[in-house]
């Protein structure tokens, strides 16, 4: 029997399914484990019932916290706001995990009912087998402007699938230092306090699903570090910054900034010519970034992102 009209029998299965083994999970272990941990495969079905929720766009059985705080690019939503009609599969994913900090996220591509895609960011908290922080970030064609490929998207890298054995991982402030490598490039290009990042030369760097370096072009190789190297993005201000997630077994870091402009300063390219709200997967390896995956969506700088920063430079500082 169907106790719920909005879902097909399929989903209504699929999320009963999901949640029995999220309580089966949680209620396993001992009561102070019960407080305070949610396992990488607990998160993971977390994330799992997210999607099947989205899909099924209905959350009845998704567990919610009662004072759950839930945004979608910067705004404040309801959460069934949030699960978009039209929404489909997954057909691109993958997840960073921080069992200690009870966080998951996923950059996904979603196919639309009308046969569209979404690039879509999603990081969910859970405490005491609840979520109580949904953030999204979602883009549609044309909200980044010409950044725009997720066609691309049909496969995980490895380098975001990595199970990094203890002896070999970086430390979670080794993983955040190489991340804010990248917003100090950013932050100080074309200026004579610039300070490169920490980029492997064959790295690679997509936008939305369009792969922006690690390519010839005009039989150059455009590596990652050329930009900076350049001055290329002079007067950009990468403000509001985050570290969301950092996932020390797979050696990657979800960063949620916002790019904005310097005070006084003028764009240097319609590449850069909109204020933006970002989530930047980060993969290192030995304490370098290797690979970089971005969902982009056009955000003014005076529009607020819902979360408190935990670093970087106020909105349009000068330097």
């Amino acid at each position: 029997m169907n106790t719920n009209p909005g879902l097909s029998g399929r989903a209504q299965r699929a999320l009963r399914v999901t949640v029995a083994l999220l309580a089966a999970a949680w209620l396993s272990g001992p009561v102070s484990a019960q407080q305070t941990v949610c396992d990488r495969a607990c998160l993971v079905a977390q994330a799992n019932a997210y999607f099947a929720a989205l899909k099924a766009h209905n959350a009845q059985g998704l567990p919610q916290a009662a004072k759950a705080r839930i945004t979608e690019n910067g705004a404040e939503r309801k959460l069934a706001e949030t699960l978009w009609a039209g929404a489909g599969e997954a057909v691109y994913r993958f997840d960073v995990v921080n069992p200690r900090r009870g966080d998951v996220a996923s950059e996904a591509v979603i196919r639309n009912a009308d046969g569209s895609k979404t690039m879509f960011m999603v990081r969910l908290k859970v405490l005491a087998g609840a979520i109580t922080e949904i953030e999204t970030i979602k883009a549609n064609k044309g909200e980044a402007d010409r950044l725009w490929d997720p066609d691309t998207l049909t496969r995980v890298s490895p380098a975001l699938q990595l199970s990094i054995r203890e002896a070999d991982r970086d430390s979670y402030y080794d993983l955040i230092g190489a991340a804010e490598s990248y917003w100090r490039a950013f932050q100080t290009n074309g200026t004579p306090n610039y300070h490169r990042a920490r980029l492997l030369p064959d790295s690679l760097r997509f936008e939305n699903g369009l792969q922006t370096t690690g390519v010839v072009r005009d039989g150059v190789f455009n590596d990652t570090s050329r930009g900076f190297d350049e001055g290329k993005f002079i007067g950009r201000n990468i403000w509001d910054r985050r570290y969301a997630v950092v996932d020390e077994e797979r050696g990657v870091v979800l960063a949620i900034v916002r790019f904005g402009l310097k005070a006084g300063a003028k764009s240097q390219s319609v590449a850069t010519s909109n204020d933006r709200l970002v989530a930047e997967f980060f993969a290192i390896k030995g304490g370098q970034i290797q690979e970089i995956h971005a969902v982009l969506f056009n955000l003014p700088d005076a529009k607020p992102t819902g979360w408190p920063a935990d670093d970087g430079p106020p909105r349009a500082a000068a330097q």
